[in-house]
This record gives C-alpha cells, sequence and structure tokens, in this order.
C-alpha cells in the first residue's frame, strides 16, 4: 500500500479513508484482496478505530465487503455499479458542463490550458498517475467553475467503481484518446459551445466500455462474473 502525509486539519478517519480510496482506486490494494484494519492502523500510524470507521463508510459504497468473522475485502469490480457511477456522473456533469459554458471566466479557461498543456506533456512518457491526476482536477475545475462543489463530493464517492476502470484503461495505452477528449471539451466551453461540449463528455465518459472487453482479458480475476 502507498502510503501519502496526513493533511492539515485531517482527521485521522478522514486521513484512513483517502489512503484507502487512492490505494484502490489506482490498484495497489487490488480487487478482491482482504484488508487488515491492524496493518493500515500500523501503517499509518493511527489506532484501528479510525480505519474501522473508514472501512465502514467504503463498505456502504459497496467498494469494500465487511465479511462477518473473516474480515474486510475489496470489492471485485461490478459492471452493474460501474454502469450507475457513470450514469450519475453523466448526469450531474452533462449539466455542470453546460453551464460551465455560459459561466467560465478568461482565468478559467487559462487553468483549463494550463492542465491540457501538461497533459500533452506527461502522455509522451506515458506517465498514467499524472494523467490520472490530471483528468481528475480537469473535470474538477468544472464544478469549480459552477461552484457545485457538493455535487463534486456525491459523485466522487461513487465513482470509485468507475476510476478502477479508468486506472485499467489507462494502463493499457489510451491516454492520447484522453488527452483529445479534454482538448474537445476545453474547445466547446472556450465557445460557448454547451452542446458540443456535452457532446464530448458523453463520448469522453462511454470510451472505457470499448475497453472492457480487453480488459477483463487481462484481468479476469479483477470483475465479477
Amino acid at each position: 500500500m502507498t502510503n501519502v502525509e496526513k493533511l492539515k486539519n485531517e482527521s485521522n478517519r478522514d486521513y484512513a479513508f483517502r489512503v484507502i480510496k487512492d490505494n484502490i482506486i489506482n490498484l495497489e490494494i487490488k480487487p478482491g484482496i482482504m484488508i487488515s484494519e491492524q496493518e493500515i492502523a500500523e501503517e499509518l500510524n493511527i489506532s484501528r478505530t479510525p480505519v474501522h470507521e473508514a472501512l465502514q463508510e467504503l463498505s456502504r459504497t459497496k467498494i469494500v465487503d465487511i465479511l462477518p468473522q473473516k474480515g474486510c475485502r475489496v470489492s471485485l469490480i461490478d459492471m452493474n455499479l460501474v454502469n450507475e457511477a457513470v450514469f450519475m456522473r453523466l448526469t450531474i456533469e452533462s449539466a455542470v458542463t453546460e453551464e460551465a459554458c455560459h459561466l467560465a471566466t478568461e482565468k478559467d479557461i487559462e487553468a483549463l490550458e494550463e492542465n491540457v498543456i501538461l497533459q500533452d506533456f506527461y502522455k509522451e512518457s506515458d506517465n498514467y498517475d499524472k494523467i490520472m491526476d490530471l483528468d481528475n482536477r480537469f473535470h474538477e475545475k468544472l464544478y469549480e467553475i459552477t461552484d457545485k462543489m457538493q455535487c463534486l463530493y456525491m459523485v466522487r464517492l461513487m465513482n470509485i467503481h468507475f476510476d478502477r476502470l479508468r486506472e485499467l484503461t489507462l494502463q493499457t495505452g489510451v491516454t492520447s484518446r484522453i488527452v483529445s477528449d479534454h482538448k474537445a471539451i476545453l474547445k466547446a466551453i472556450k465557445d460557448k459551445d454547451a452542446k458540443a461540449a456535452k457532446d464530448v463528455l458523453n463520448i469522453h465518459l462511454n470510451h472505457l466500455y470499448v475497453d472492457e472487453k480487453a480488459i477483463r482479458k487481462s484481468h479476469p480475476d479483477y470483475f465479477t462474473e
């Protein structure tokens, strides 16, 4: 498991939640693996209680399974939950993207342009972690522009199921397509073309379904039947 520093004013429960969630998304903790509360507590140098609370919260999103008398296991990738996560995100983010076309300032557009330039840079070295981070920040900026950060929080909770598939997709080497999608969304926002922005977003979020078959073939043990 990859550990990171605790943030200022971050509670132990929130710290444990963030570290466990991020490690599940980036597949450091793989689907089907058992999780030890004690081992995580020792690694994070905190007590078991906040780790237990973090795992309980994650279980409500169905990303981990609490097994009576056995412990906690990272859930396998369930395409029904991935589909539901994409539906929720697409429904909310389409509206957010449409609104961003009308509200984005020159400063907002500059921030998005800088993000895309960095995506191009890291694409050349196939730096998947950086691309994933910049992808997240690109979409987060749309929520910032429209002042819909609570919506982003709700989307991110459910999006854990989608994010694992995104991580696997990045590992198959499709970063060029991801970056080109962001460029098209940015152009639509600059042109204040809400319809074009929503159309590209729809294609962007549904690209993963094209790769599902190949990913299943490479990682059959990661998925439910």
